[in-house]
């Protein structure tokens, strides 16, 4: 699932493909990627590198950072943007310590706030 992130155009604009329906992005672009998220509170929950080959794409590096979100449910809006701010920035660290080259992609796992209200939302049920 792509989600809000990729309704928006600057990000959009910056992939050069498409795993299924998740956007793909070269190095050193998806750093902006990466900063274009925070600047619309988009938190980077994880990031996977693939290797380009013609038989289909291979994982190559995957991140491993896992900050939950506030240890509740009953999350407030505030405390979002702190979120973001912290895995963007293990977002932006993975990244350049995996720097590729044209033959690699990059996958982001995103959440809006508003998508991840609708996944605490669906665990309450």
């Amino acid at each position: 699932m792509s989600g809000d992130f990729s309704l928006l155009p600057s990000i959009s604009n910056a992939a050069i493909g498409k795993v299924g329906d998740l956007l793909t992005f070269s190095f050193p672009e998806v750093l902006e990627v990466v900063k274009q998220c925070a600047t619309n509170e988009i938190a980077v929950l994880g990031v996977e590198v693939l290797r380009v080959r013609t038989d289909g794409y291979y994982t190559e590096a995957l991140s491993t950072y896992d900050l939950q979100p506030f240890g509740r449910a009953d999350v407030e809006r505030a405390g979002w943007v702190d979120y973001v701010r912290l895995n963007n920035s293990s977002a932006d660290e993975f990244i350049r310590l995996n720097p590729t080259g044209d033959d690699h992609v990059y996958v982001l796992t995103t959440a809006s706030w508003r998508e991840f209200r609708e996944i605490q939302q669906i665990k309450r049920r």
